[in-house]
């Protein structure tokens, strides 16, 4: 964040305001690198706590331990750091040789290469932060998009992970933090398409979606006599279908660390397009 030398009291007043006015009108580009950044302090934090055992314990991703995920955010920000730019291969390639390349390597050094890449990249996500609509590369689908596409995919990533090793550890905490706020706006984004083409709701459907806790929201999915789905207000329609749950379950389905067998949800309506829904809620690779 900028900051200037306040030579009186009336001009620090004036530029208070001035900084609460570009608080206020920070662009999704911006919180999705403020985001990037707070998740990349909150893991280089928590990763020089732990200890060889801590190290090893597994995560709710399949296969991967804590250690696994570190490595897997070294490669993928050395990867953005290197610029970000089409893979020599499948993603999953990318992913896997990443975490392949640190495993066993040691913790102390895995953590020294994720701090030397937080200095560059601190420099990156501020001062010399691309411009939204520059040449980017989403990896999830394997193709070019406006780097804005890039980094919030990327900034979901890191908060995910950020989550994977808070829950490995038992040590819960940033799930209202930038980076849900980043994974939140995707799956909303996403809702339109779930809803319609892989919980197969009709023309008329309304599902409700309530979420209680660090992030809550409520808000409708509608679907229009064309077959066409949109976000309105919760109460822009009555609802088909309501789904009733915390914001922790609610990202834990999204992000593919859970199932809704585990999850505790309050549903009313048709609960069976509710159940597809929440099935079909998750948008991680």
């Amino acid at each position: 964040m900028l900051s200037e030398a306040i030579a009186c009291r009336p001009a620090g007043r004036l530029a208070l305001r001035g900084r609460t006015r570009k608080a206020a009108a920070m662009s999704a580009h911006d919180r999705a690198a403020a985001a990037c950044r707070h998740s990349l302090h909150a893991l280089a934090t928590i990763g020089d706590q732990l200890t060889d055992e801590q190290w090893a314990v597994p995560t709710d991703c399949p296969g991967w331990t804590v250690g696994d995920v570190y490595a897997h955010v070294v490669s993928l920000e050395q990867w953005m750091a290197d610029g970000g730019e089409a893979p020599q291969g499948p993603p999953q390639q990318l992913i896997d040789s990443g975490v392949d390349r640190w495993r066993g390597t040691a913790r102390t050094e895995v953590l020294a290469a994720l701090h030397t890449l937080r200095q560059v990249r601190e420099r990156q996500l501020t001062a010399e932060l691309r411009s939204a609509d520059a040449p980017g590369w989403w990896v999830w689908a394997n193709t070019a998009v406006p780097f804005a596409v890039q980094l919030s995919a990327r900034a979901f990533d890191l908060w995910v992970h950020e989550q994977d090793v808070r829950r490995a550890l038992r040590h819960p905490g940033n799930l209202g933090t930038a980076g849900a706020q980043v994974a939140r706006d995707l799956v909303r984004q996403a809702l339109p398409r779930i809803v319609v083409k892989k919980a197969g709701a009709a023309p008329g459907a309304a599902m409700r979606i309530t979420t209680l806790g660090e992030l809550p929201q409520d808000f409708t999915v509608y679907v229009d006599e064309h077959g066409r789905a949109a976000v309105v207000p919760a109460d822009a329609h009555r609802s088909t279908a309501h789904a009733t749950l915390s914001w922790e379950a609610y990202a834990l389905l999204a992000s593919g660390r859970s199932t809704r067998e585990r999850q505790q949800v309050l549903l009313t309506g048709d609960a069976a397009l509710a159940e597809r829904v929440l099935d079909q809620l998750n948008i991680a690779p």
